[in-house]
């Protein structure tokens, strides 16, 4: 898929390589195993600095690789961030790793089985496929779908 400007990032969460701070620097590049990485913006970003977790846009931005504190923070300071993948943007499951359970509770799934009844609302779609045999009705309103492949 093409994109204008910069792909997004898909559920990944990356560790920052640990920053070391002289007590009056304020911006650092943000690393993981020595290449940049370039977040989203300040909100993918879960920064810790000493254990105190650091708002987003209040103590910290972030402009592509690079994040500025809107205070340096001193020699004696840790560091701990983690960068979140885009939220809206899951990608594309590996194969065989969906389940009926991670699927929503109207999803239906039985391998070679009968099926006494097939009843689906009309706002809803619903997708047979394989050696499916349904023994007793199937009701399908104005306004519903159902496909049997």
């Amino acid at each position: 898929m093409s994109y204008i400007g910069r792909q997004p990032t898909i559920g990944n969460y990356t560790k920052i390589d640990t920053l070391s701070f002289d007590g009056s620097t304020v911006a650092f590049t943000l690393q993981t195993g020595g290449t940049n990485i370039v977040p989203v913006n300040e909100n993918n970003c879960l920064i810790s600095i000493s254990g105190v977790v650091q708002e987003p846009s209040s103590a910290y931005v972030v402009s592509g690789s690079t994040i500025t504190f809107t205070e340096a923070p001193s020699a004696s300071d840790t560091f701990f961030g983690v960068v979140f993948g885009d939220a809206l943007n899951i990608g594309t499951p590996s194969d065989g790793t969906v389940t009926t359970a991670k699927l929503s509770s109207s999803w239906y799934h039985k391998n070679n089985q009968t099926i006494t009844a097939v009843s689906i609302s009309g706002t809803e779609n619903a997708l047979l496929a394989g050696p499916v045999t349904v023994s007793g009705t199937v009701t399908i309103p104005s306004g519903a779908t159902l496909v049997i492949v």
